[in-house]
C-alpha cells in the first residue's frame, strides 16, 4: 500500500486514442491512481516521462513514428520507471511484447479481442489496477539496479549452443521453474545457464496470458541448451526439452502407460491464476519424488508454496531468489517465510544449484540415466 504519495501517477501510450479513453477511464475509478499524460508514439512518450516523471508508464508496442520497443530502451536510459505493456494478442503482438519485456518492460498485459463482455472489461479494470499498484511500489533504486544487470548481460545466441548427441527419453530427473512480474527477464538469466539437459527436463510456469506463453517459449528455445517449447496436451517429459505451461491452462503432469505426460486443465484458477505453478509443482513431486528441485523467481503473490511444501515433503530441493535481485519479492518470499527454502540466492547463481542439485539428485537416486 502506497503511504508516501497521495497518488500514483501514470502516463498512458497508445496510438489509439479508443484504447487511451479505456484505459484512462478504468485507472480513474481508483482513487490512488491518476493519469497525468497520454501519448499516441515513442517520441511523444519519452517527452511525457521526462517532464511529467510518472510512477507508471502504460506502453503499446505497435505505433506510428517510434514503436514502443525502441521507446522503452530510450525511456529507461535516462530514467528508472516501470513500464507496463499493453499489447494485442495477436502472435506478432506476443512476440513484440517478449522483446518489449526484454528491453526492459516489467510485465505484459493483454489488449481484449473481439467484443469484449462486461464481466471481460471488469476482468480486465481489475488486473489492470492491482499491476499498476505492484509496479509503483517497486521502487526506483531496484529498478534502476535491474536495469544495470540488464544492460550488462551476456547476450547468448543459438548458434553459441552445441547440441549433446543425447537420444530423447523419459527425464529421470525434473526442474520446476516458477516465476510471475518480472519473471520473463529472471527467466533469460536463469534457462541459459542450465546445462544438464542429459539427465533432466524442464517444467516452466510463468504467469501469462495466452499466446505470449508460446512466444516466451520461442525466445528461451534460442538461448537453451535444451528444447524448449508451449506444452501441449499429452505430450511425454523427456530430457533435453523444457516446457512452458500455455496461458490459462494449468501444466499437470501424470504417469500414463508407464512415462510421465503432461495434461492441460482449464481448473479453476489457483491464487487467481491459471497457469499454477502449485499445481506444476505438486504433480511433479509425485511423479519425480526427491529427483525434483524446483526455483522459485521473482513474482507477486504466494503461489508456489504448496507445491514446494510438497516437493520438500518428497525430498526434493527448493530454492528462492533474493530479495535484492528480484523485481517483486512475493512468491520467493512466501517459499521462505514458510520455511521452505533449501537455498535463497541472487538470479545469477540460481542455475549453478539447479545444475549441482540434478546431479546430485542423480547419484543419490541411483538413476542409471545413461543406460
Amino acid at each position: 500500500m502506497l503511504l508516501s504519495k497521495k497518488y500514483i501517477k501514470v502516463i498512458i501510450v497508445d496510438d489509439s486514442r479508443l484504447t487511451r479513453r479505456m484505459l484512462r477511464n478504468m485507472l480513474k475509478s481508483d482513487p490512488l491512481i491518476k493519469v497525468v499524460g497520454e501519448a499516441s508514439n515513442g517520441f511523444e512518450a519519452i517527452d511525457k516521462v521526462l517532464s511529467l516523471n510518472p510512477d507508471v508508464v502504460i506502453m503499446d508496442v505497435v505505433m506510428p513514428e517510434m514503436d514502443g520497443i525502441t521507446a522503452i530502451k530510450e525511456i529507461l536510459k535516462v530514467k528508472p520507471v516501470p513500464i507496463l505493456v499493453f499489447s494485442s494478442i495477436t502472435e506478432e503482438g506476443s512476440r513484440a511484447a517478449l522483446d518489449a519485456l526484454e528491453a526492459g518492460a516489467l510485465e505484459v498485459m493483454p489488449k481484449p479481442g473481439g467484443t469484449p463482455t462486461v464481466t471481460d472489461l471488469k476482468n480486465l479494470k481489475d488486473e489492470l489496477i492491482r499491476k499498476v499498484k505492484v509496479l509503483a511500489n517497486i521502487g526506483r533504486a531496484r529498478l534502476s539496479a535491474r536495469l544495470s544487470l540488464l544492460a550488462l548481460r551476456l547476450k547468448i545466441t543459438s548458434t553459441s549452443l552445441e547440441t549433446p548427441g543425447i537420444i530423447d527419453k523419459p527425464a529421470p530427473t525434473v526442474a520446476v521453474i516458477a516465476s510471475s512480474t518480472g519473471g520473463p527477464q529472471a527467466l533469460m538469466k536463469v534457462i541459459p545457464k542450465i546445462s544438464v539437459a542429459p539427465i533432466s527436463a524442464l517444467l516452466i510456469v510463468q504467469h501469462m496470458p495466452p499466446v505470449f506463453t508460446k512466444a516466451l517459449a520461442e525466445k528461451l528455445n534460442r538461448v537453451s541448451i535444451f528444447k524448449i517449447k508451449e506444452a501441449e496436451d499429452g505430450e511425454e517429459v523427456l530430457t533435453y526439452h523444457g516446457y512452458v505451461a500455455p496461458g490459462d491452462y494449468h501444466m499437470r503432469i501424470k504417469i500414463r502407460k508407464g512415462k510421465p505426460r503432461i495434461e492441460l486443465d482449464k481448473g479453476p484458477r489457483v491464487h487467481g491464476v491459471r497457469p499454477a505453478a502449485d499445481i506444476t509443482m505438486r504433480d511433479a513431486a509425485n511423479v519425480w519424488g526427491p529427483a525434483t528441485v524446483a526455483a522459485i523467481l521473482t513474482g507477486m503473490g504466494r503461489d508456489g508454496v504448496e507445491g514446494a511444501a510438497a516437493i520438500k515433503a518428497k525430498g526434493g530441493y527448493v530454492i528462492a531468489q533474493d530479495e535484492k535481485t528480484s523485481i517483486v519479492w512475493g512468491m520467493p518470499k512466501a517459499v521462505i517465510t514458510r520455511g521452505l527454502a533449501d537455498k535463497v540466492l541472487p538470479v545469477d547463481t540460481i542455475s549453478t544449484e539447479i545444475n549441482r542439485i540434478l546431479y546430485l539428485k542423480v547419484r543419490e537416486c541411483r538413476i542409471g540415466w545413461l543406460t
